[in-house]
């Protein structure tokens, strides 16, 4: 969930510059070895990503991505599929999780066979329905044969708080304190591609704050966008943003490197979303690549259940300090 208040959803490296930052993502299979949490990639740079079949044709081409910012998620990949499938200027909502992005991340894969495609509900590019609607939400679900993401979070009943926006609309948005001070602009947003979350909202704070240049990741928790506002609300003391972690807009570091993103997590006292959901049970005889309550690493050979709850080491079930070599030091979110 945003937090900032809207006023009114591989190999792993930190080579940004020439690779691009898709040298930033973890393979699932590399999670219990490289011990990311995650992987990610720049909303920016999945907009304009082509998506084939699982033979390799090209369908078309992700126009744009449906973020539900109240939590977190990336709610749909907005496709145009055009003459590959012969259905014109239409667009299409497709839910995250019917996508696969390998990893090599030049391209999504859609498993839906083309005659079935062609039965898809799509709609004019310059009048989007109302992706808020959940009666809608569920009948786009059930035809790409996907679970409604609102459900993985419990809420079994059709929600009716649904806020459904682009996120090409979210980028350059103006950004506030509580006071109505203007602290700079969303820059671009992160996503978990294998999660369908919103990792984090890139921001710059610029003069207000006399950071200069500098970027900084915050997650989403810490941000909220009221109603039809066209500004975010970030709900953090000036002075403790002065403190942040920030980064070179040209030199972007590896936001999915366990120390950087479990510090920055609890830098805003949020909960890291990747350690939640993971429960075991005392029979589980293996929690090899399941993420651990304290510290959010994906355990290895030395993890353990306990009380239902997976950790990577004694040290983190004990609460003494994390010994599974994360580097984090002992203190956890």
């Amino acid at each position: 969930m945003w937090k900032v208040k809207w006023v009114p959803g591989l190999a792993v490296g930190a080579l940004i510059g020439s690779l691009g930052f898709a040298a930033q993502v973890a393979s699932a299979e590399d999670k219990s070895t490289s011990r990311q949490p995650f992987r990610v990639q720049k909303a920016s740079d999945l907009i304009g990503k082509s998506v084939e079949n699982n033979r390799g044709e090209k369908l078309g081409e992700v126009q744009d991505l449906a973020v539900d910012p109240d939590r977190g998620r990336v709610a749909y990949a907005v496709v145009s599929f055009g003459g590959f499938l012969g259905m014109g200027e239409k667009w299409f909502a497709v839910p995250i999780g019917a996508l696969t992005l390998p990893d090599h991340a030049k391209h999504f894969v859609l498993a839906v066979e083309k005659d079935r495609l062609k039965k898809a509900s799509g709609f004019d590019k310059d009048r989007w329905p109302t992706m808020g609607d959940s009666t809608w939400g569920q009948g786009i679900h059930e035809f790409y044969a996907q679970r409604p993401y609102w459900m993985d979070e419990g809420q079994e009943s059709l929600p009716t708080n649904l806020r459904i926006q682009k996120a090409s609309e979210i980028f350059g948005m103006t950004v506030q304190n509580d006071r109505g001070e203007k602290l700079g602009e969303i820059k671009d947003l992160v996503i978990d591609p294998d999660r369908g979350r919103i990792a984090y909202a890139v921001l710059t704070f610029g003069g207000f704050l006399g950071l200069g240049d500098k970027l900084f990741a915050i997650p989403t928790g810490v941000i909220q966008m009221p109603g039809t506002a066209a500004y975010a609300v970030l709900s953090v003391d000036k002075d403790r943003l002065k403190s942040a972690t920030g980064f070179d807009k040209d030199h972007w570091p590896n936001l999915a490197d366990p120390t950087f993103s479990v510090t920055t997590y609890k830098f805003y006292d949020q909960k890291p979303y990747w350690t939640m959901g993971d429960s075991c049970s005392a029979q589980d005889s293996n929690v090899v690549g399941k993420f651990c309550a304290a510290c959010g690493m994906a355990a290895g050979s030395e993890g353990l259940c306990r009380d239902g709850k997976v950790y990577c080491c004694t040290g983190c079930a004990n609460g003494t300090g994390c010994t599974s070599g994360s580097k984090m030091g002992k203190t956890h979110p």
